[in-house]
């Protein structure tokens, strides 16, 4: 396929999910189904977000999100959710659950400017934790880039940071040596620059195709309590903390927002008509 066929194909489905959402949300059913779930069920969601770009006007990239409808969905997490760090939310995974209610941590790939620009004042406005996962490599040589002085103060105001390799590399395309420098001279290399473990890596790219398991057994081996895809999955006790799964951010219109962090795209029958559509 491509890369007119690719742009076309993903402007299909960006349309569709707005359109499937806009149903959803202004009908009613994503209110009457997360009411069901909350306070009917008592099921709860412990879910991480991963966003790349926060720009400043509108969003430039697939993965980038406009400033202004950053700070509508963090309001919202603020006011609907439980804001939590990775430490406490991967407490699900092992069977301790800490908030009778939904919770989130919310989590950035590749440590852009931005970033810090615009993302981090919002983060601050509304008191809300992050962790920003870094690519050693390019902290010192790229300058839209975060670096040493704006990751320091970022983590003095409670942002966490881990590992994303060193230069953003797909790890299922290496051989074993090339994969395992990736992994572990990014966690040696932050180590050093920030004077603190990096107990965090995530994948580059992060779907399963991006990676093997043996790639998974040198991220262990490395000394990483955890590692995170960004396949669309929940926390729970079933989780395999080296394949973690995240929700993948867009630039989506707050209604969209809503509906797509409900978890009534993750309902069975919803998710498998996903899954064949995304086969075709």
């Amino acid at each position: 396929m491509n890369g007119n066929a690719i742009k076309l194909t993903d402007k299909i489905v960006w349309s569709a999910f707005l359109l499937v959402s806009f149903f959803l949300y202004f009908s009613g059913i994503v209110g009457l189904y997360t009411f069901s779930r909350k306070k009917v069920f008592k099921r709860y969601r412990n879910i991480i977000l991963v966003y790349h770009e926060i720009c400043k006007q509108g969003a430039i990239s697939k993965y980038a999100v406009s400033k202004e409808n950053f700070e509508k969905q963090m309001d919202y997490i603020k006011r609907h959710f439980s804001a939590v760090s990775l430490d406490t939310i991967l407490e699900t995974n092992e069977g301790k659950p800490n908030v009778a209610t939904d919770a989130v941590a919310i989590t950035f790939d590749d440590g852009f400017k931005d970033n810090f620009l615009n993302a981090y004042p919002v983060l601050k406005k509304y008191q809300l934790r992050a962790t920003i996962f870094l690519i050693s490599g390019w902290i010192v040589h790229k300058k839209d880039m975060l670096n040493l002085e704006e990751i320091n103060r970022m983590e003095k105001d409670g942002i966490d940071f881990g590992s994303h390799t060193v230069n953003h590399r797909m790890l299922s395309s290496l051989d074993g040596n090339a994969a395992n420098d990736e992994i572990c001279c990014s966690k040696t290399e932050l180590e050093a620059l920030l004077k603190k473990e990096m107990c965090y890596f995530a994948y580059p790219y992060g779907k399963k195709r991006h990676f093997t398991e043996e790639v998974k057994d040198k991220v262990k081996q490395a000394g990483y309590k955890a590692a995170f895809t960004t396949e669309n999955r929940e926390i729970d006790t079933h989780s395999d903390r080296f394949e973690l799964g995240r929700f993948c951010i867009q630039d989506y219109p707050l209604y969209a927002f809503k509906t797509r962090v409900s978890g009534i795209f993750e309902i069975k029958f919803v998710f498998a008509i996903r899954k064949c559509v995304k086969r075709r």
